[in-house]
């Protein structure tokens, strides 16, 4: 069991340690061939890039979408993301879809611009992968994020 300990500890940590050093000297992140996002630029990635556009202004920092995204408001849209559990379970039918995976070091930042709120109508089962969901899009939806999916269906890659 110490042999098989010894082994692995190590190998758990390499991941955390690349990061660690990667911060604490790093001039500027290093970047993905396609830019800030992790998913090249194809028909359901897309989305994002329009996503992002969004400023803050006024003393309250509201968002202030451009027209192209506020014409998306109740409309169906299509887009892939990595999907961010809120809770401990299998699969969710309530669940943030991020433009990059949180964990990757190379990505752009979190930021509410790059997620969305999901409210699935049947579990979606948890994963590491991208996954690709359609549903009606909401802005402002007074939840935190700019965005909510809704009615979000699961389909196929």
């Amino acid at each position: 069991m110490n042999t098989r300990r010894q082994l692995l500890l190590p190998l758990a940590l390499a991941p955390v340690a690349g990061w660690a050093i990667w911060a604490g000297g790093a001039e500027a992140p290093p970047a993905h061939a396609v830019g800030p996002f992790h998913l090249p630029l194809d028909d359901s990635t897309a989305l994002w890039r329009d996503l992002i556009q969004v400023r803050l202004s006024g003393p309250d920092g509201a968002p202030q979408f451009p027209a192209r995204v506020a014409a998306l408001d109740g409309k169906p849209v299509t887009v892939r993301g990595f999907m961010v559990p809120l809770e401990e379970a299998v699969a969710h039918r309530r669940f943030i879809l991020a433009a990059n995976p949180v964990s990757c070091p190379a990505c752009q930042s979190p930021a509410p611009a790059t997620m969305l709120q999901v409210q699935s109508l049947r579990p979606v089962a948890e994963t590491q992968a991208p996954v690709l969901l359609t549903g009606t899009l909401r802005l402002r939806p007074n939840d935190g994020l700019f965005y909510r999916l809704e009615r979000a269906e699961l389909r196929a890659a």
